[in-house]
């Protein structure tokens, strides 16, 4: 049986390691800070903390109710904002907390199907499923979401440790939604869009 704090122990995880490497950063460059070459990166690199603290306190913690255009912004923080870009189709929503603490994982998730960079484009549908559909070189949605999806144990996907926690992460908030999540059937891209819907 999975231990109950599991799961918020591997994202407290995750989350401090992808907080560390900026961190570090600074902490690096203070010592030069009078430097105004050095200067500039400090604060580039403080500006790029806060959007990340900020996409993290929303996406694994609280938050308010949000419209569905300030999901674009926050992703501004992802920590593969670098490579992945984020496009996050029109919707008049105003989604609920725990809404966009999913729809952040799930896009965030998707971010990692593309390890060579690439664009996620999120859209909205008129049946009121959400599609998250990475579009890159070497694109393949991760081996533990796949398992999850097929019917996989929660506690065979948390043994991956912090890397691998985004998938548990993202199936646990749909749950908790009552939404499912499948890979789209027939799609003809290299691999299927990830689909968001109410639990029939």
């Amino acid at each position: 049986m999975v231990h109950p704090h599991r799961l918020t122990e591997l994202v407290a995880a995750r989350v401090f390691h992808d907080l560390g490497s900026p961190m570090a950063s600074i902490t690096a460059i203070l010592p030069q800070a009078a430097d105004p070459a050095a200067h500039d990166i400090l604060m580039e690199t403080a500006g790029e903390l806060r959007a990340r603290m900020k996409l993290f306190a929303t996406a694994f913690g609280g938050g308010d109710d949000l419209p569905w255009h300030q999901l674009g912004i926050l992703l501004l923080g992802a920590p593969m904002a670098h490579r992945v870009k984020f496009e996050v189709g029109a919707s008049p929503e105003v989604l609920g907390q725990g809404r966009v603490r999913l729809r952040l994982s799930a896009a965030l998730h998707s971010a990692e199907a593309l390890p060579r960079g690439g664009v996620v484009r999120i859209a909205q549908h008129q049946d009121g499923s959400v599609s998250f559909m990475p579009e890159g070189r070497d694109a393949a949605w991760s081996p533990t979401l796949v398992e999850l999806l097929a019917g996989g144990s929660m506690e065979d996907a948390m043994s991956g440790g912090p890397r691998r926690v985004l998938a548990p992460w993202v199936m646990a908030q749909a749950a908790a939604e009552g939404l499912e999540l499948s890979f789209a059937l027939g799609a003809t891209a290299c691999i299927p869009p990830l689909l968001m819907q109410q639990r029939s």
